[in-house]
């Protein structure tokens, strides 16, 4: 299940001109996404109350009250192999089952050439920046970022159902 939501207004990009990103997360892309990938690399993050605007603006603009948030930058070459996700940290804050949870991927940026995000379902391009898509947790996807900028996006995770 991918699904485009909508665009919100952008309330982000002056902080994130020169946001340092204070987590720095190794994927150990061997052991944890793909056996036969070799390559290990630092993830770029920020979590929650770590984000220069917080988290409220992002939920007010889905209209979420109960939730967790990331920024994540790829630079150029890093790619995230095919996954299914977990929600482990929204599972384990709220003790929420993970079919009440649903992730909402905030395209921060307009979409530059060498930035892709591919579901089984939809390879996604040419997005706009403040476009909003939603998933859950059965849904495969990977990312990559083949040009020579950054490629920064902002996860929701909310709770639906409850």
């Amino acid at each position: 299940m991918i699904q485009y939501v909508k665009r919100i207004e952008d309330f982000w990009s002056s902080s994130l001109e020169n946001f340092v990103f204070p987590v720095r997360s190794n994927l150990y892309q061997r052991d944890y996404f793909h056996k036969n990938y070799d390559k290990e690399y630092d993830l770029f993050q920020a979590f929650d109350n770590e984000l220069p605007n917080g988290s409220e603006k992002f939920y007010e603009s889905l209209g979420i009250t109960e939730g967790s948030i990331s920024w994540t930058c790829l630079e150029p070459g890093q790619v995230i192999p095919i996954h299914t996700d977990s929600f482990y940290k929204l599972r384990q804050k709220f003790s929420v089952d993970v079919d009440n949870c649903v992730r909402y991927l905030i395209m921060l940026q307009d979409w530059t050439l060498g930035h892709y995000v591919e579901f089984e379902e939809q390879l996604i391009t040419k997005w706009s920046k403040g476009d909003v898509f939603a998933f859950d947790h059965t849904s495969r996807h990977c990312a990559a970022n083949t040009s020579n900028v950054n490629f920064v996006t902002c996860q929701v995770n909310a709770i639906v159902n409850r």
